[in-house]
């Protein structure tokens, strides 16, 4: 229990460039992350402006693991590109747009 505590809280400290990259890895499997010029630009407004401890909630398509719905079952070493980044400041999350 201590432990699931401790990860949380280091897991919130990270950059929004980390959080992504390790959800993307540790959860989807992917080798790394690609932002769009757009997906950078919005991390770094919302870091400036003291949001970047907010956590992360990925948007992406149901069908596959990855950002293409026509890799089934569990693929492995992509790069999941990630076009947009979005806040949702009242709810307190940050939402990657991926694909």
């Amino acid at each position: 229990m201590k432990l699931t505590i401790l990860w949380s809280f280091v897991f919130f400290q990270l950059p929004i460039v980390e959080k992504i990259r390790t959800i993307a890895q540790a959860v989807y499997g992917a080798k790394d992350i690609e932002l769009s010029p757009e997906a950078q630009s919005k991390i770094d407004r919302y870091t400036e402006q003291g949001f970047g401890n907010l956590p992360i909630c990925m948007a992406k398509t149901h069908l596959s693991l990855s950002h293409q719905p026509d890799k089934k079952g569990v693929p492995k070493d992509f790069i999941l590109p990630i076009s947009d980044v979005r806040a949702s400041i009242g709810a307190g999350f940050i939402y990657p747009l991926v694909g």
